[in-house]
């Protein structure tokens, strides 16, 4: 029987942070490089208009796929090293941290739960597919 005191935290608790990180990262080039595109093209002041839009757009629906996406490899990370008998707990509690980090990046709405479940979900699918996205 697998006790918590087993379950290897350190590992945990960076690949259930290491999504947000990294899309948040993302977000920021991605955003930076889209001003530089916008001001270059018109050649001069970008259109707070557009700006705007393309900051909602990535902000609410292209950063939590990411994130879940991000959520896959960083279990899969987890489980590849970790005792094999420990590897879907291990997913569970990447998926789980990483969906409450979730938490603090938007509204406690019907949609955050739903991606809560996706990204417990990713977490889980990292760890069985650990063998196969980081094969050795």
């Amino acid at each position: 029987m697998t006790t918590v005191t087993d379950l290897q935290w350190k590992q945990i608790v960076v690949g259930g942070i290491a999504p947000h990180v990294l899309s948040t990262g993302l977000l920021i080039v991605a955003i930076v490089a889209y001003t530089f595109l916008l001001a270059f093209g018109t050649g001069g002041e970008p259109d707070p208009g557009a700006l705007q839009e393309f900051n909602t757009i990535s902000g609410t629906q292209i950063y939590p796929i990411v994130t879940i996406l991000l959520t896959v490899v960083a279990a899969g990370w987890v489980a590849r090293r970790v005792d094999p008998d420990t590897v879907m707990l291990h997913g569970v509690a990447v998926g789980i941290l990483a969906g409450l980090v979730g938490f603090a990046f938007g509204a406690l709405d019907a949609m955050m739960v739903v991606r809560f479940v996706f990204t417990v979900g990713a977490g889980v699918l990292g760890a069985r597919l650990s063998p196969v996205i980081l094969d050795d």
